[in-house]
């Protein structure tokens, strides 16, 4: 297996659990985010969390035909990501809106890198590998 494969695999379910703690905290403390925008917040956190791990599932297992569906899933968490990060801009200057736009930010970023690597012929041999 190759390293980049670990390393992405690692990474995501890290990046799916925060993911996964930021929907439980919403919901726990019943942080402050405006009534038009929680349940639209609250399915960012899950698809987040479930897209990762499914990506993982998929790299694992060399699910062979749901490559490409991967593909367009980071996409699709892509533009989620985004969405997050114009409905938390109202909350920039608190401690929760700044490190979840931060976190976005860095989350989108790492995922184009990751798209790019399942593009890459080194992700092709790998699940072409018997």
């Amino acid at each position: 297996m190759p390293t980049a494969i670990k390393i992405i695999s690692t990474v995501n379910l890290f990046l799916a659990s925060i993911f996964a703690a930021n929907l439980l905290l919403v919901h726990k403390t019943g942080i402050d985010v405006p009534v038009s925008g929680f349940p639209l917040i609250s399915f960012i956190n899950l698809a987040g969390a479930v897209i990762l791990f499914v990506t993982v599932l998929t790299l694992l297992l060399r699910m062979v035909r749901l490559v490409g569906f991967i593909r367009l899933l980071n996409y699709v968490l892509l533009l989620l990501l985004g969405l997050n990060i114009l409905l938390m801009a109202k909350y920039i200057f608190t401690l929760y809106g700044f490190f979840t736009i931060v976190f976005n930010a860095v989350v989108i970023i790492y995922l184009v890198g990751v798209r790019g690597y399942m593009a890459s012929d080194k992700a092709a041999r790998y699940f072409t590998q018997s």
